[in-house]
């Protein structure tokens, strides 16, 4: 600038409340208003034709402050951004904002206006804690929840645990590569949020029912009981008819035969199709009570629960433990989740539902399934089949899984590029295994772009 331009931007600046720099691109400040100064708790004479690296050093504790002016200056971008400055033993947070002075069509030098933001922002980080205070009260009520919901069934404890673990691995790993926000929104706290909560809704289901380790389950014991009472009535009348002895006999060894199958088949992991014929048989077989009353071998619960194809469950029964989907969905619209955990109740309510359509419990499909619930579902389902704590089924081992996994991909359910980033990461690992499981350390780095000769 000449004498006379220099001499009208000066008496423009001087008296403006917001300071006012004006550093040229060989990085030295070349004017500065009292503004500007007193905002860095300094003296006009002691910045102007100093180097900001210069100053960087000055100011110690401000390196994040003189870096957002070297890189403005360095990139010749604009800026506007919010960052700390000490000075004093006092922190207060300046809003730097750059733009450029300008001679003709020709960038000459930087503007950055400062301006002191400490008020809304120490009122933004007092409203932000308290905002942490409430969600880590609400986290801790949730896990408090899960682990009460866990513990009434003796072999589900850790599967809300196991798959919040794999979540956050995974979910740590897309972050370290660059990609989570292609797929989901930088706060994962939520989506975590929709892990924990997402079996909230078995609290209303029976655990009876949720615990049922074998096709009888508890009505076992009847039969049992039903059996032995039968048998030693068979003892009783054999000792008082001579003449049907070889009747009562027979009778006798039916009854023990169907003992004896009906152990097996109560624990059996899949039941093929002429076993179900030998249970039909059996059926028909008649007990005795101990009032000398003949009744059948099953009650018709316990038939359709011992001729159950695979698994434990009757139709009702399976029914009823699908509705914890419902459960969770009808608890969680009783709760208020707004900003970032407004998908809460919808992605915890979707982890049963299938691309195809054919999941539950609204049978939707597509694009209307979000990818969070995708996610949630392949690591609900992984854990599931490699669980270790399941009674009626033994832990599939993780490549075995994964092929099941991979098959029903294959059938239009489940969205194998997610399936497959989850393989690719390894959170599914056990730490045993060799993945790393501390969470990675986020370090500041600091730009070392010193470029101006002192």
């Amino acid at each position: 600038m000449d004498n006379n331009e220099r001499y009208i931007f000066e008496s423009i600046v001087s008296d403006m409340s917001d300071g006012v720099f004006v550093i040229g691109f060989d990085g030295k400040i070349s004017l500065c208003n009292k503004a500007a100064a007193d905002a860095l708790n300094t003296d006009n004479n002691d910045l102007i034709g100093k180097s900001v690296a210069i100053l960087m050093n000055e100011f110690e504790e401000n390196d994040e402050f003189f870096e957002l002016l070297l890189d403005a200056v360095y990139t010749k971008s604009k800026v506007i951004k919010t960052v700390p400055f000490r000075t004093d033993g006092q922190m207060r947070y300046l809003r730097v904002t750059t733009s450029f002075l300008m001679k003709g069509d020709e960038k000459i030098a930087l503007v950055a206006v400062i301006s002191d933001n400490t008020d809304p922002v120490e009122l933004f980080i007092h409203n932000k804690r308290l905002a942490n205070q409430v969600i880590g009260l609400m986290n801790s009520f949730v896990e408090v929840m899960v682990t009460e919901t866990e513990e009434r069934s003796a072999y589900n404890a850790d599967h809300t645990k196991n798959m919040v673990r794999y979540a956050v691995r995974y979910l740590d790993w897309l972050t370290r590569q660059g990609r989570l926000t292609e797929f989901t929104m930088e706060n994962t706290a939520p989506f975590i949020m929709s892990i924990w909560l997402h079996d909230i809704g078995k609290l209303l289901v029976p655990p009876e029912i949720m615990d049922k380790p074998t096709r009888l389950g508890a009505s076992l014991k009847d039969v049992m009981h039903r059996i032995e009472i039968t048998k030693l009535m068979l003892k009783m009348k054999m000792m008082t008819s001579a003449d049907k002895k070889d009747e009562l006999q027979k009778w006798m060894d039916d009854i023990s035969e169907a003992a004896d199958f009906i152990n097996i088949c109560n624990t059996v992991g899949f039941l093929d199709e002429a076993s179900r014929e030998r249970l039909k048989k059996i059926s028909e077989l008649k007990c005795i009570t101990s009032d000398d009353e003949t009744v059948p071998l099953f009650t018709a619960y316990e038939y359709e629960s011992i001729t159950v194809v695979k698994g434990t469950l009757t139709k009702s029964e399976r029914m009823m433990v699908e509705s914890h989907v419902t459960f969770t969905r009808d608890l969680l619209a009783k709760m208020e989740f707004r900003g970032d955990y407004r998908n809460v109740p919808m992605w915890a309510a979707s982890h049963h539902e299938m691309l195809d359509g054919s999941g539950y419990p609204d049978g939707i499909k597509g694009e209307d399934i979000s990818w969070e619930s995708r996610l949630l579902t392949i690591i609900d389902i992984y854990e599931a089949l490699t669980a270790k704590d399941r009674p009626y089924k033994p832990p599939v081992p993780p490549e075995k899984a994964f092929a099941i996994l991979r098959d029903m991909c294959g059938a239009g359910k489940l969205d194998r590029d997610i399936l497959e980033s989850f393989y690719e990461s390894g959170a599914w690992r056990d730490c045993e295994d060799g993945f790393n499981c501390s969470r990675p350390q986020r370090t500041y780095r600091r730009k070392a772009k010193i470029m101006y000769e002192v």
